[in-house]
């Protein structure tokens, strides 16, 4: 799935605030997890090949999305 469509799929479930209050919070760990990985590997912040931290961050969510009933 896109970005839209696994954004759609987490609000149907859970709603439409909490969605992006969960996603929110999923991106800022995303990009915390990649700065502090960086910063131990003495690696500079940025680089060539950037990842997608709000794909990661859906797919995170929408991953516990479906071990709820």
């Amino acid at each position: 799935m896109d970005k839209k469509q696994l954004m759609k799929a987490i609000s149907d479930k859970i709603g439409r605030d909490k969605a992006i209050e969960m996603v929110m919070q999923a991106y800022n760990t995303e990009l915390l997890t990649t700065s502090v990985g960086r910063i131990e590997a003495n690696r500079p912040i940025g680089g060539p090949q950037r990842r997608d931290h709000l794909a990661d961050a859906l797919e995170r969510v929408w991953e516990v999305c479906q071990l709820a009933p």
